[in-house]
């Protein structure tokens, strides 16, 4: 089938997935008249597909458009179990004992949001870049640097057995999702694709697509190569960059102002390979102020947005933020973390005489004791509202063990976490209400914006040395970090040894 491809190149704030949606689908809806069921949307992660979703069952109510990633689809297109067919958690001490060689392997791994998975151990972690760079083992090795950490005799059995396990017991890994669907052949009837952020997708998934592709009559790609910051995981913006189709570029920042905007384009320069477009910032002048320290940032009002390289760099931050008296979103927030939060919001809802879906009222468990008289004996871990759709704290008190009321004190955290919510609250902080301040890594804020941006730009020893052998990658990351300042960007002081100069070296 001839199909008519559309490309959305969009730099940062242009409004790529508002152009999808209110301008192609809509064509695509209402004057080419397409049945929804014949269109599906691919979005790179879930929570961007959760986002598109909701965006377009607002635009478009009752429609049957399929909105999912790469790795959703593809598993209910096989009908996989994912109960029982997923190699994941104990499934793998099952695989150990196929193998052999694998007994003394640590196989634990983290699912990123886009299905991918990062795994601890080497072997694994060069596999599953074989596997989505469609490249060989070794070369697999050598481009993650980790060709002297393996042996390659054992990696390439690994793989063998891995293999040979998933056949003789019909079980599957995620990356099979994907290569599995186009193997098989199982697309389903469609006329239009459309995909978001196609600049992060890696070989394997481009296949996925361009498959999907040759079986629409339309298809329409946005994305910007510029923001192409998954290469660890085998992402690979040249396919994007070198894409033919209908040109439809979006040009004018609804977010970036003037001095931001000159600064990322210092960044820009220093790309070897990337698509040429224009950009132009929104009429403002915003302000960067460079070679600041933490510790003079006035964050007593408005949106705030604190990006470090790693994990690791959060640390610091968190334990700062700790002492100052003012709420903060962060993996590390170990005084008021995420799921606290979401505790508190149900537990006051509930005693003011709400109704609450049996999964929230389980956050509440997480924080009562049987030991303090909170809850009846074998009724603290929740398990009785399993199957309960909604409930409320008569319900609870009658059929779920609950024994006290009142406010969120009761609940079983320490003293220093009790000290640190009541400041917040006395610093007039709102709980119930997103949290001014965030806390993250570059990579976990692709798509975010915020007033304000506090950019750390020091580099680990290795990270400073995998950046000297893929500069360009290392470049689109700060990129993306610069970008996400609506208003006001700051240039945190020097503190490693290596660091990342906007516009300049990495040095």
């Amino acid at each position: 089938m001839k199909q008519d491809r559309t490309i959305i190149p969009g730099p940062p704030g242009t409004g790529k997935t508002y152009r999808l949606v209110n301008v192609h689908l809509d064509n695509e809806l209402h004057n080419l008249k397409t049945q929804s069921k014949k269109i599906l949307y691919i979005s790179f992660s879930n929570a961007a597909a959760d986002e598109a979703r909701k965006r377009i069952n607002e635009l478009y109510p009752g429609n049957e458009i399929i909105v999912s990633t790469m790795h959703s689809f593809g598993t209910s297109m096989l009908k996989i179990d994912t109960n029982n067919q997923l190699l994941e958690g104990k499934t793998w001490n099952t695989f150990k004992n196929y193998s052999g060689i694998c007994k003394d392997l640590n196989f634990e791994n983290v699912e990123r949001d886009n299905g991918y998975r990062e795994y601890k151990n080497n072997y694994m972690k060069v596999i599953e870049y074989h596997r989505n760079k469609l490249v060989e083992v070794e070369d697999a090795a050598i481009e993650l640097g980790l060709i002297d950490y393996i042996n390659m005799g054992l990696c390439k059995q690994i793989l063998q057995d891995l293999n040979d396990y998933k056949r003789d017991y019909n079980m599957f890994e995620f990356s099979d999702m994907i290569s599995e669907f186009v193997k098989r052949d199982l697309c389903p009837s469609l006329d239009a694709v459309f995909l978001d952020e196609a600049q992060d997708l890696s070989p394997l998934q481009w296949d996925m697509f361009f498959y999907i592709e040759s079986k629409c009559k339309r298809s329409y790609i946005a994305g910007d190569d510029d923001q192409a910051i998954y290469s660890f995981q085998g992402a690979s913006p040249e396919i994007f960059i070198n894409l033919e189709g209908n040109m439809d570029p979006q040009t004018i920042s609804r977010r970036v102002p003037r001095s931001i905007h000159k600064l990322a384009l210092s960044i820009l320069d220093n790309l070897e390979i990337r698509r040429d477009k224009i950009w132009e910032p929104r009429d403002a002048e915003g302000s960067v102020i460079e070679d600041h320290n933490l510790e003079d940032v006035d964050f007593s009002s408005g949106q705030w947005m604190i990006l470090t390289r790693t994990n690791e760099q959060m640390k610091y931050i968190a334990e700062y933020l700790e002492t100052t008296g003012y709420r903060f979103d962060c993996k590390f927030n170990d005084l008021l973390p995420f799921d606290l939060v979401e505790a508190i919001q149900v537990w006051d809802r509930i005693n003011k005489g709400a109704t609450v879906s049996g999964e929230e009222a389980k956050k509440i468990y997480a924080y009562l004791t049987f030991k303090d008289g909170q809850i009846k004996y074998k009724f603290s871990s929740g398990s009785s509202l399993d199957s309960v759709d909604y409930v409320d704290l008569d319900e609870l008190k009658l059929n779920h063990g609950l024994q006290v009321a009142g406010s969120w004190e009761l609940f079983n955290i320490s003293n220093d976490q009790k000290n640190y919510i009541k400041n917040l609250i006395e610093n007039g902080e709102d709980l119930f209400k997103p949290a001014r301040i965030k806390v993250s890594t570059i990579h976990s804020v692709k798509g975010e914006e915020s007033e304000n941006v506090i950019l750390f730009t020091d580099l680990e020893p290795i990270i400073y040395r995998s950046a000297q052998k893929d500069k360009d990658t290392e470049h689109r990351l700060f990129f993306v970090g610069v970008t996400r300042a609506k208003e006001n960007l700051y240039i945190m002081s020097r503190n490693f040894k290596h660091q990342y100069i906007i516009g300049g070296e990495i040095v």
